[in-house]
């Protein structure tokens, strides 16, 4: 299992990639972090910030790929960061909930 993080400038592309992955079958909960503070380092040397939406799920990690190739033909061009960090233990009940998702 994955958390698949999907980290975005744009408001609309964080709550529309929510109700991909969740009308796709590719995760049963979804979190959405609205407007974080993204502080960052500008070419110049300055400081500065934006803010920045998260979205953020557990998932398979067999799912990885089709996640990714899916959000990028349905958002060309988009900015967004996308990583997965590994899951190592989960209670059974997620577990359960996870085993569930479409298969690959």
């Amino acid at each position: 299992m994955i958390l698949f993080n999907l980290l975005t400038l744009s408001k609309q592309h964080a709550q529309t990639a929510t109700q991909l992955v969740l009308t796709e079958r590719l995760a049963t909960d979804v979190f959405l972090d609205e407007a974080i503070g993204n502080h960052c380092l500008a070419t110049d040397g300055t400081i500065g910030t934006q803010p920045l939406y998260r979205v953020l799920f557990l998932t398979k990690a067999l799912l990885y790929r089709r996640i990714e190739l899916l959000l990028e033909a349905r958002f060309p061009g988009n900015d967004f960061r996308i990583y997965a960090t590994p899951v190592t233990h989960v209670n059974d009940a997620e577990a359960n909930r996870v085993r569930q998702l479409c298969a690959v």
